[in-house]
């Protein structure tokens, strides 16, 4: 086969298969509030590691133990936070793609049936 072949090929299947999706009418979830989600994942993700690296910073220069005790602590909630972000991110990040995996792995089951 030509490339020119195979590209409209792809081409064809791929505007098939984008016709069909629409033509399911799926209740999703709402795009704008996956995003969201997903950007207080990474902001959660990042405000961690930089709150953990604070913490770690400013007990450099403390002797008493109740000092650093207080540092400690918020170094905890900095990586409280990085893990609490790094989950949502992956939820929302994941749930994302296998929804599509899972629409085109029914797509091209249907499409063997045929």
């Amino acid at each position: 086969m030509s490339d020119d072949t195979t590209a409209s090929t792809a081409a064809g299947r791929r505007a098939q298969f984008e016709d069909e999706i629409a033509a399911v009418r799926i209740r999703t979830g709402k795009a704008e509030e996956e995003q969201r989600f997903t950007i207080l994942g990474v902001v959660g993700l990042v405000a961690g590691v930089v709150l953990a690296i604070i913490a770690y910073f400013s007990s450099q220069g403390q002797s008493d133990t109740r000092d650093v005790i207080s540092s400690v602590i918020l170094a905890l909630v900095g990586v409280s936070l990085t893990v609490a972000g790094g989950a949502i991110f992956l939820r929302y990040s994941l749930a994302r793609f296998l929804r599509f995996w899972l629409l085109r792995l029914i797509y091209e089951q249907q499409d063997a049936t045929r």
